[in-house]
């Protein structure tokens, strides 16, 4: 019993640490040398506009993991750090996100990639982190905003309110399953 009480707590220890550790990568203060000079970093949350019957794995923008969304529809609840931007943004900045689908009802799982550029409603820096979208047809959008995913006046897609529509397969994909026999 003792045993297990120490385990429990060396990994709220090691927890709490690595969230303190990222969360200073995060920071884009001048001195801070987890972002490159002449960047800043910024967290990232995501949300899945897809639908019923599909979840997104892991992904990645830039090779920095982002997270997971085991539902199909909504998410931004959880927040990781940290991905790299350009503090000024002269030019459109492109990031390159790779993510993966799984359906479980017909077990598929596929991997997905674009180069896209983010959409900046405000300069870097002055938002609240980097928003991902995964949208039907395996397509993606990143905005950088200052107000948050579920305000009306937020200028990326809407958040996705209940009920769920049933995730509708790609023709190079296989059909969902004949429900009811």
């Amino acid at each position: 019993m003792k045993n297990n009480h120490m385990k429990s707590l060396s990994l709220r220890w090691l927890l709490s640490t690595l969230i303190a550790v990222l969360s200073s990568g995060c920071a884009g203060a001048g001195s801070n040398r987890l972002v490159a000079e002449g960047n800043i970093g910024t967290t990232v949350s995501a949300v899945s506009h897809y639908g019923k019957g599909i979840g997104i794995g892991d992904f990645y923008i830039n090779g920095q993991w982002g997270g997971v969304l085991y539902d199909g529809w909504g998410g931004g609840g959880a927040t990781v750090c940290c991905v790299s931007l350009p503090r000024t943004t002269n030019a459109p900045t492109m990031v390159t996100v790779k993510w993966e689908t799984y359906r479980t009802a017909v077990a598929e799982e596929r991997w997905h990639e674009a180069t896209i550029p983010v959409h900046f409603s405000v300069p870097p820096g002055d938002g609240d982190g980097l928003k991902v979208h995964f949208l039907p047809g395996h397509r993606v959008e990143i905005w950088y905003a200052r107000i948050g995913l579920w305000d009306p006046e937020y200028p990326g897609p809407p958040y996705p309110r209940p009920p769920a529509p049933d995730y509708v397969p790609l023709p190079d994909e296989k059909p969902e399953p004949v429900k009811g026999k």
